[in-house]
């Protein structure tokens, strides 16, 4: 697919995102119905880069969003799992303050019991008060463990300004290891070659990649195509890969569904399909882990 050459005007911007409210709010494909990790990983895409996350013993909810606007962009389609389906969660990942991964309101709203948030850098104010047992900070680098889930800050490509005036505010990807398998949440990321070095250090199962918000072609400075998320899937030599990011909310130029569709036909051509599980909103899978890999030190 050839990404037509065209430059940013906020003020297309702004049309693409006001017509969507014009846009009904589809229905999720799948169920809503999570599947148990039995002894592996448990991947059930709710929307945007919204993932529950389960191993035995311990569940996930990565950068959750679950209003029905953000500022402008409507919800396209409705959470995979509805909040009051959700179960009880342990940890809850944010990648970065932007506000498709950050909603504040989502934080408030969504159900605790003793659950942690685990964030960038500079973000705990913004989620402090909605009601966790904890708020952990971590920067690149650091790591915390969770009910046996021991979670790694690593660094990845964009940037964490939450409004107009740069604010400090930071950005992470995370790699999550529990003895039933290891899986990777970048967040928002443009292609970097780190990924090689992660994926020579790290036994990834599962890699849960962006593909959306690549046009204008400037978006790609700080955002992946389903090109740069196939080549990241071979940089991680992870086992498979879940496309993110993509069909819930008007960020960018593409066509809503143009990521997904474009990234199943680069898989069949690549011959990479059997590694990548195309998971639309409610449907969930269970992946086999490796186990547990410590880190080996970096070449």
């Amino acid at each position: 697919m050839v990404t037509p050459v065209e430059d940013y005007s906020p003020g297309r911007m702004l049309g693409l995102m006001a017509r969507s409210l014009l846009v009904p709010t589809a229905e999720p494909a799948g169920a809503g119905v999570v599947a148990e990790p039995a002894g592996g990983i448990s991947v059930t895409y709710v929307g945007h880069a919204t993932v529950l996350v389960r191993f035995d013993g311990v569940t996930l909810l990565t950068d959750p969003v679950y209003s029905s606007r953000l500022i402008l962009p409507k919800r396209l389609v409705a959470p995979g799992v509805p909040l009051a389906g959700l179960p009880p969660l342990d940890v809850v990942l944010v990648s970065h303050g932007h506000m498709d991964h950050l909603d504040v309101p989502t934080h408030r709203r969504l159900p605790k019991t003793d659950t942690v948030a685990v964030v960038a850098k500079n973000l705990s104010d913004l989620v402090a008060g909605s009601g966790y047992r904890d708020v952990v900070e971590l920067a690149w680098g650091d790591t915390v463990t969770v009910r046996g889930a021991r979670i790694t800050a690593l660094p990845v490509k964009h940037w964490g300004t939450r409004n107009l005036i740069p604010d400090d505010r930071g950005y992470t990807g995370f790699l999550v290891e529990h003895p039933g398998g290891t899986l990777f949440f970048p967040g928002d990321t443009a292609y970097f070659p780190g990924f090689r070095d992660y994926g020579r250090r790290f036994a990834i199962d599962v890699a849960l990649l962006p593909i959306g918000a690549y046009r204008p072609p400037a978006f790609r400075r700080v955002h992946m195509n389903p090109e740069d998320a196939l080549q990241t899937l071979v940089d991680l030599n992870a086992r498979h890969m879940v496309p993110i990011h993509w069909g819930t909310f008007v960020v960018s130029y593409e066509p809503i569904d143009e990521p997904v569709a474009w990234l199943e036909e680069l898989a069949r051509e690549r011959r990479l399909a059997e590694r990548v599980a195309v998971l639309r909103h409610g449907e969930s899978r269970r992946f086999a882990g490796r186990g547990l890999t410590a880190a080996a030190p970096p070449p």
